[in-house]
């Protein structure tokens, strides 16, 4: 199995959509399912069924799902381990971050560290805290910046550290009589939030 076929499977399987899977791994929509009728053939078995709520993985896959994140996590191992024993480094560093971090903080950041390290290639990934824990967990990104509730649930396989805290502050509209004195009252109240895994 090629890491390339278990990456898009792995796109597939979180985004349960064919399209968002595209836009998550760069390619054309018709090149991903041609990646998961080309691993189902090898496999000799279908790893996902359609349902109304979008692509469910099937006993198969289900099975497959940690094995491919293993064996990605394994390529990336070797992959490190065979450049540093022949002396080289990647040279190459991928960030994902949220767009108000990559904008806000990093845009500033990033020139000074180009300057000084002018061997390394940068590159960035903007997307969602939840689809950067997956890019960071499957190799396809190097070092991630999200936001992270405290007291959150942790990954003992990555390591982190908080390197700043941003307060949250709530914007009431004009005329609201009195602002939501805890969750329930906020729960009761229509209000915008930002896209799921966000």
């Amino acid at each position: 199995m090629h890491p390339r076929l278990l990456k898009t499977f792995l796109a597939v399987t979180r985004s349960r959509n064919v399209t968002r899977a595209a836009e998550a791994v760069n390619l054309a929509q018709s090149s991903v399912s041609d990646q998961i009728q080309s691993l189902e053939a090898e496999l000799g078995a279908a790893l996902f069924t359609r349902s109304k709520s979008g692509l469910d993985l099937t006993p198969a896959g289900l099975a497959l799902k940690p094995i491919a994140e293993e064996l990605l996590r394994l390529d990336g191992e070797a992959r490190a381990a065979v450049l540093a024993a022949a002396g080289r480094s990647s040279e190459a560093l991928t960030i994902g971050a949220l767009e108000t971090i990559a904008s806000a903080r990093l845009a500033p950041w990033l020139p000074a560290f180009q300057a000084g390290h002018p061997e390394i290639t940068v590159r960035m990934k903007v997307a969602d805290s939840g689809t950067l824990r997956h890019l960071l967990e499957d190799g396809d990104i190097d070092v991630a910046f999200c936001f992270e509730r405290q007291g959150g649930a942790k990954d003992a396989r990555l390591a982190r550290r908080t390197i700043g805290a941003e307060q949250l502050v709530l914007v009431a509209a004009p005329g609201q009589d009195t602002a939501p004195r805890d969750l329930a009252d906020l729960a009761a109240l229509r209000f915008v939030a930002t896209e799921p895994g966000c």
